[in-house]
């Protein structure tokens, strides 16, 4: 009665009354900022999932109310709650109403187009897009074009393209930091011969140019390329998918190379037989094509669909090949990521009754990419209706396989896969989970501890949070206890800076598993933020005693150094860099260590420098690409390929303005009021001062001059001639010299004079269209 609505819908919420909180927002005569109060709240402060979803629908009902008086904030906000309520008809039919509106409504209607391909969740996009295309209106052109242009966002491929070209076009990657790191990998005694890190130092060359579609390093050093064997091979050939990622139309063209043999050429569907053994190209190629498909969520969904079918047709036919079935199943789960169709599930299920060890726990993890966030296995599960019994039997034979085979890596595969049937179920999954943590073998504990961290991901949910920490310090195997501490990053993505706090005592914990978890942990959270706190926690961990715990800290420092300037963080930046470059190059680090400088190189500066790793969208959906890219990619510590899963996680950091004809306005720009120094670039290394080094290095002691004359003096007594020549030598040494500093005292004078002009920076600065833009 007193009007202090805020307060009675608190008590709803939190006593869980529907009925209530429908009579509250309807008495405020639905009044739109108590709207967005319930909507805000309903999200961040009602832990049960299932009261949420009846929460919302009531703000649904009351949205719709307003919508036919105030179409625009209104049906911004009713679009995120049919999004969160997993309705795809509803999503479609607000849509349809914006496209039909006034101009205006339908760019909103475009942008919130833009907005769901964000979130990464690509069958409810595609859901949506079919709901869409069956409501295009008959007759007025202009109004189909409009149609047309809201389909070419969701299901056309465009935002994938538009990403594309920026990254392409906007690359600052910087060549010579891959050339001296293939340079101190060549010195003697620095691990030259070891494969693990040219492995490494391929891959760190796709997350420098992950996107950007610039291989021009690796054409150029093709003999270094072809040094990798075996699985190195396969990871060489899979890393070019990471560098195309998204470049679609190319894909096969690029590919062909590798590209096994077609297996149905004769008509009885015979065909070129697959060897048992090699193809270790051929592997990684159909994986590469998995990368170039799965790592933008807006790509083209038809290309998707004829991808995923030409790998399909490898897949049945390769399963005497466990390489090429590998990539193969990879490369499925990647295409048809969400889908949760039966037929290819099947064909996955196939894979693994083979038993063969490294093609099962591909299988394994393609069942899950495929059945992504559908909850198959649990009561609660959002399967097609037609399939859903088949899927919960396949779920349940998977879990009996797994205790039934004798190979490690199956069981890992498949609890993996579990785990991303998981994602975003919240409590639906508690009894599913629970079951895995209880289980005798650690493999599936370890699962269960992804699956708690997808399960709730980015819900802060206390009760996730408790039973993680539990884990972290009360189970007895290590990874389970690794896998627990990392899932803390993925439940509290959306308020990072508790990350830190919880994982404090951790970093100082007896075990080095939990210690390098801790140090990924805030890395992950705190990704791109360059936050002092954080830095100042992993530091004392780059000298830890352990190898992997020193590699653990370097990549979770390179996180949180992404996108940061070179003023970031006092200007500390510049010196991790140079620790880096010296961690590679000392002869007497371990392997491990030098792993982790090498990718952590790849990983500062991804993408040419335009991605980040961001775990939400924009308007707050957890990005279900990126998390589950990020949960495959940390099963590189059992099987190096993963490492290319991390294109998944690298999101463009870009602002682009774009009219109703989706084309780029000339004089669009952006103002920034900060200094430009603070979001530029950071400098690219430079050749120079390797010249400089050098002629350092060639300043003769007092005893060798001594010496040299010594000797010049007897060669002058045996005849003169050699005299003249050394004279000369040196004469021209000089003079070359004197160039070289003359060259060099130039540059520094111009240089000089260009800073005597930069003094006063100015406060703000204008960013063209488009542009990269990265969190302040």
């Amino acid at each position: 009665a007193n009007g202090k609505y805020e307060h009675a819908l608190g008590i709803a919420l939190e006593a869980q009354e529907t009925n209530k909180l429908k009579d509250i927002l309807l008495s405020s005569g639905p009044d739109t900022s108590l709207l967005k109060y319930a909507l805000q709240s309903s999200i961040k402060i009602v832990t049960s999932k299932a009261f949420r979803q009846e929460a919302l629908k009531v703000i649904a009902e009351c949205l719709e109310k307003i919508l036919n008086e105030t179409t625009k904030t209104a049906s911004v906000d009713l679009i995120v709650v049919y999004q969160l309520l997993g309705n795809a008809d509803s999503v479609a039919d607000v849509l349809a109403r914006l496209l039909n509106g006034s101009e205006e409504d339908a760019l909103l209607g475009f942008q919130l187009c833009f907005d769901l391909v964000d979130s990464g969740d690509q069958a409810f996009v595609t859901r949506v897009a079919k709901r869409l295309q069956a409501t295009t209106p008959e007759g007025e052109n202009s109004t189909k074009a409009r149609w047309a242009q809201a389909d070419k966002v969701m299901v056309g491929g465009f935002s994938s393209e538009l990403a594309l070209s920026f990254l392409h076009k906007h690359s600052n990657a910087d060549r010579l930091i891959m050339e001296t790191v293939k340079k101190s990998l060549e010195e003697r005694g620095s691990g030259g011969r070891s494969s693990l890190l040219h492995n490494a130092a391929v891959i760190t060359h796709s997350y420098l140019h992950a996107g950007t579609t610039n291989d021009a390093f690796l054409r150029d050093y093709l003999d270094w390329m072809k040094k990798a064997s075996n699985w190195a091979k396969f990871s060489a050939t899979a890393s070019l998918g990471v560098i195309h990622a998204g470049h679609i139309t190319e894909a096969m063209h690029l590919l062909q190379p590798y590209l096994p043999a077609n297996p149905a050429d004769d008509t009885d569907g015979g065909g070129s037989p697959v060897a048992p053994s090699g193809g270790y190209a051929e592997g990684g190629s159909l994986y590469a094509l998995g990368l170039i498909h799965g790592s933008h969520p807006g790509s083209n969904a038809e290309k998707r669909k004829e991808t995923a079918d030409f790998i399909r047709t490898h897949l049945r036919a390769s399963h005497a090949n466990e390489v090429i079935s590998h990539g193969a199943a990879l490369g499925v789960g990647l295409t048809c990521m969400g889908s949760g169709e039966l037929a290819v599930v099947n064909e996955l299920k196939e894979l693994i009754d083979t038993d063969s060890a490294v093609a099962g726990e591909a299988a394994g993890m393609a069942i899950g990419m495929v059945l992504m966030g559908t909850g198959a296995g649990s009561i609660n599960n959002s399967l097609p209706p037609q399939d859903k019994e088949e899927i919960m039997e396949l779920v349940s034979e998977l879990k009996n396989y797994a205790h039934e085979t004798q190979h490690e890596k199956i069981i890992r595969g498949i609890s993996i896969g579990l785990a991303l049937m998981q994602y975003g179920q919240e409590e639906n999954a508690d009894a599913f989970i629970e079951d895995m943590r209880s289980d005798r073998d650690p493999v599936l504990r370890y699962g269960a501890q992804y699956a708690l961290a997808l399960a709730y991901c980015g819900t802060g949910s206390n009760k996730a949070i408790r039973i993680l920490l539990h884990t972290a310090v009360s189970d007895v195997n290590d990874d389970v206890r690794m896998a627990s501490v990392i899932g803390l990053a993925f439940v509290l993505f959306k308020t990072p800076e508790r990350v830190p706090q919880l994982v404090k005592l951790l970093l100082e914990s007896f075990n080095p598993h939990v210690r390098y978890a801790s140090c990924v942990a805030v890395g992950i959270a705190m990704a791109g933020s360059g936050d002092p706190e954080s830095i100042a926690l992993l530091e004392p961990m780059l000298d830890d005693m352990t190898d992997y715990v020193r590699q653990g800290a370097l990549i979770g420092t390179s996180m949180l150094y992404m996108q940061q300037s070179d003023t970031s963080n006092g200007r500390r930046v510049r010196s991790f860099r140079e620790r880096l470059a010296s961690i590679i190059s000392e002869k007497h680090q371990s392997t491990l260590t030098k792993m982790g400088a090498i990718l952590s190189t790849g990983i500062l500066d991804a993408g040419g420098r335009n991605c980040s790793l961001m775990l939400g969208s924009r308007n707050g959906f957890t990005k279900m690409t990126s998390a589950v890219g990020l949960v495959l990619w940390l099963q590189h510590w059992h099987w190096y390929p993963m490492m290319h899963m991390f294109s998944l996680a690298l999101t463009p950091t870009y602002t682009i303005g774009l009219n109703k004809d989706f084309k780029f306005p000339k004089k669009f720009e952006v103002v920034c009021n900060a200094k430009p120094s603070a979001f530029a670039y950071p400098k690219k290394l430079e050749e120079k001062k390797e010249e400089k080094k050098k002629r350092v290095e060639t300043v003769t002691l007092s005893t060798t001059a001594k010496e040299k004359a010594r000797l010049a003096r007897k060669r002058a007594k045996e005849g003169g001639t050699s005299m003249d020549v050394e004279k000369e030598e040196t004469e021209k040494k000089e003079a070359e010299d004197k160039d070289e500093k003359m060259e060099v005292d130039k540059e520094e004078e111009e240089e000089k004079k260009i800073k005597k002009k930069r003094e006063p920076e100015p406060t703000s600065f204008r960013v063209g269209n488009p542009a990269r833009i990265t969190t302040a």
